[in-house]
């Protein structure tokens, strides 16, 4: 056996080991969920592998995935080519189109990260660094987020740098996709659409499709430089992904914002409830992105000090 550079993104679904310890109907329903998510990613993936690989493009890897219990491994082979900006753009915009998919339906959050590194991989197997990095990233991420690992974020920045073409493929694709916190750490913004951006329209000037991929790679390797555009009907989209986001958030910020007397309850509410605050900053954060500029789906919080149990309740106004 041997191992082989990957790039890896892991994931697990926050709240499963809770489910389990409440009741039966409700860890069947987190299942059913998890399942389903599951089946619409299998499907993604495959429409990914299809299209944007190619019998001409053996160079390109396809993206694997393990899925074991609520944790996911989505993962593809490094190659060293004038393709492999696009390939990890690519990957990326796929990884959190997954996260979207696990949350837009069955409103699950996932907790996770992405690095690269050595892995081996087989159909009964998977082991390697990359995979305990990607599983530290998990557990240091705190929040409902993806974060990226600083060897995949120097990497966009080498990319960046080798010409204008593939400064601009970069730029464009991880302005929706990228997001950095208060603590400067970078994450995955699943709020996007994975189709958003055509990276080589055929008229500068017009929204027309890419064409083939065959086109598409001669752009790259032809070394033509013309600036993404942003589909303007993408937006519509992802007004629909945020009013659902708010209403989510809004709905766990009530649930859990309640003050309790038990010292315990307390201290497990607060750590939930943290959670969901974190995720109101995140919501916010996106409705004023300059690619969206919707402030009319913001979420306003109230807190109110309650003299029984001595602390802030939390409310939605």
């Amino acid at each position: 056996m041997e191992f082989s550079e990957y790039y890896v993104a892991y994931f697990d679904v926050l709240g499963y080991k809770d489910a389990f310890k409440k009741s039966k109907d409700i860890s069947a329903k987190l299942i059913d969920a998890i399942e389903f998510s599951i089946k619409i990613m299998k499907e993604i993936v495959s429409i990914h592998n299809t299209t944007i690989l190619g019998e001409s493009t053996e160079k390109i890897p396809e993206i694997e995935y393990k899925v074991f219990s609520d944790n996911v491994l989505i993962c593809y082979k490094e190659t060293k080519d004038d393709l492999s900006a696009l390939s990890l753009v690519s990957f990326l915009r796929l990884v959190a189109t997954i996260q979207r998919v696990f949350f837009e339906r069955p409103l699950l959050i996932v907790r996770g990260g992405i690095t690269k590194g050595p892995l081996y991989l087989t159909n009964d197997f998977v082991g390697g660094k990359a995979l305990i990095d990607a599983v530290e990233l998990e557990s240091t991420a705190v929040y409902p987020r993806i974060v990226v690992a600083d060897c995949i974020l120097n990497e966009l920045d080498s990319f960046k740098m080798q010409n204008g073409l593939f400064k601009s493929l970069v730029d464009a694709s991880c302005q929706d996709l990228l997001v950095k916190d208060a603590g400067d750490k970078t994450f995955l913004n699943y709020i996007m659409s994975y189709d958003a951006w055509i990276p080589f329209p055929k008229n500068g000037s017009q929204i027309e499709p890419v064409g083939s991929f065959e086109e598409l790679e001669q752009n790259i390797r032809e070394g033509r430089q013309r600036k993404p555009i942003y589909k303007p009907e993408c937006r519509n989209e992802v007004f629909v992904i945020l009013k659902k986001h708010k209403d989510f958030v809004e709905e766990k910020v009530i649930e859990f914002s309640q003050s309790s007397n038990d010292e315990t309850e307390e201290a497990k509410r607060l750590k939930i409830l943290k959670k969901y605050l974190w995720l109101v900053s995140f919501h916010n954060k996106i409705c004023e992105h300059v690619l969206y500029k919707m402030p009319e789906l913001k979420i306003n919080l109230k807190s109110e000090f309650n003299e029984q149990t001595l602390a802030f309740d939390v409310s939605v106004g």
